[in-house]
């Protein structure tokens, strides 16, 4: 078992009943999710949070751990991961005259697409999906080091939280 610290930027009621023993969290429903419907957080990242809470008015953070080991992790290379490009290729070819993604405007419908379709193949497989991305600007002429880069993960399962708390921002 592989654990990472995990941060969720929520309503501050329903963290505080998942804290309290509630099984669940509502997840996010949106058609441009990048990673599907399900619960996202920023791993090892609250300040990311933090950034998140203020700009869309969320109400509390939750800290906790996630065990990794059920994930769909697309940051290793394993025959998971080369099963899910290939399926998400074909899904693309499939989707992409009606769904679309634009990076500059964070749209991501044609991903969502994708991972909501991968998602009901693979349900009760994997618990979620852990991957990295990179949403800022480009420090170099065509490389690969940006000053967004971050991994979340988006749960399908609850099960993966362990050691939930309300975290607390430090406000010097």
């Amino acid at each position: 078992m592989a654990n990472v610290k995990a941060y969720h930027a929520g309503d501050e009621h329903e963290i505080e009943k998942f804290i309290a023993g509630q099984p669940y969290m509502p997840s996010s429903y949106h058609s441009n999710n990048w990673l599907g419907n399900g619960l996202y957080f920023w791993e090892n990242n609250p300040n990311k949070a933090e950034k998140w809470q203020i700009e869309k008015g969320k109400g509390a953070i939750l800290e906790c751990d996630i065990d990794t080991q059920n994930l769909l992790n697309l940051l290793e290379v394993s025959d998971s991961s080369d099963s899910f490009y290939e399926d998400a290729k074909a899904l693309s070819d499939k989707h992409q005259s009606k769904y679309s993604n634009n990076k500059s405007s964070q749209n991501f419908q044609l991903d969502c697409q994708i991972f909501n379709e991968y998602q009901r193949k693979v349900v009760g497989q994997f618990s979620g999906v852990r991957m990295a991305f990179y949403m800022g600007e480009s420090v170099s002429i065509d490389g690969n080091i940006y000053t967004g880069q971050h991994i979340q993960i988006c749960l399908w399962d609850h099960t993966a939280i362990q050691n939930p708390s309300k975290y607390i921002p430090c406000r010097w």
